[in-house]
This record gives C-alpha cells, sequence and structure tokens, in this order.
C-alpha cells in the first residue's frame, strides 16, 4: 500500500474514479518544493521541483499495488513516480508523486496551471480525449 499525492487531473474524482479500481480516503495536502506547470498542447499539468514553491493537492492513503500499477499506465513515461514530503494539517508523511520524467523537460510549458480553468472546462476535454483508455 502507497500513498499517492495528486496535484492535476488526478485531484478531480471523475478522472481517479475511472483509473483505480478501489476507493480510498483521502486528504488535501501540500507538496513543498514543487511548481505545477502546464503542459505544451495539453490540458493536464506536470509537477517540476522549484526551491521556494508548493503545490496543494490531494493525497490518496494506501492505495494498493494493482492501482499503483493502473496510476503508473496512466501517466505515462512524461512522469516517474518519486517519493518526497506532503505536508498535512496534521503533519509531515512521505508518499509518492508523478513528477516531470527529465527526459522530457521540452514538454513543460512554464506558466502555471490553472485549477478552476480544468474544473470548469478542460475535465470535459480531458475526459472525451482519454476515454478509451479511461474505460
Amino acid at each position: 500500500m502507497q500513498h499517492i499525492f495528486t496535484y492535476g487531473s488526478l485531484m478531480f474524482d471523475p478522472v481517479w474514479s475511472r483509473v483505480v479500481t478501489h476507493t480510498y480516503t483521502s486528504s488535501r495536502a501540500r507538496l513543498p518544493g514543487y511548481q505545477r506547470c502546464c503542459v505544451i498542447n495539453e490540458t493536464y499539468p506536470i509537477a517540476i521541483p522549484a526551491c521556494d514553491a508548493h503545490i496543494d493537492g490531494v493525497l490518496y492513503w494506501n492505495v494498493n499495488a494493482q492501482d499503483v500499477t493502473r496510476l503508473d499506465t496512466f501517466e505515462g513515461d512524461y512522469y516517474q513516480r518519486i517519493p518526497v514530503n506532503i505536508e498535512l494539517t496534521s503533519g509531515v508523511t512521505v508518499a509518492w508523486v508523478y513528477a516531470l520524467n527529465p527526459v522530457y523537460q521540452h514538454i513543460v510549458d512554464y506558466r502555471p496551471w490553472n485549477v478552476e480553468q480544468f474544473s470548469q472546462t478542460g475535465m470535459t476535454q480531458f475526459l472525451q480525449r482519454y476515454q478509451g483508455f479511461l474505460t
């Protein structure tokens, strides 16, 4: 069982629940030392290291191995799953995050990713585009 920190499309239940097969407890959380940026020509973001930054997101607790494998497949080559310290109101815990695989630095659009815009319009486009994998 592994804790998974999400900061983009997977923060949203309509995406998360189409990728994983089980239900998990979640908490609001913060990833220090990273910034969330747009990906060129995509609706989803990427996390890259940044000293004086942080990303607010959702931590899913005790994700089973089968669903971690599904998440690895969903995230694809652009991301690498790495262990990080996650801040919660109750303290700090170690979790995994899908951050940029440095080989793909060229896909980063350094504009901040807009959570509200994704929620209002981007998620619909994202779900339509990725429907084949998610069903």
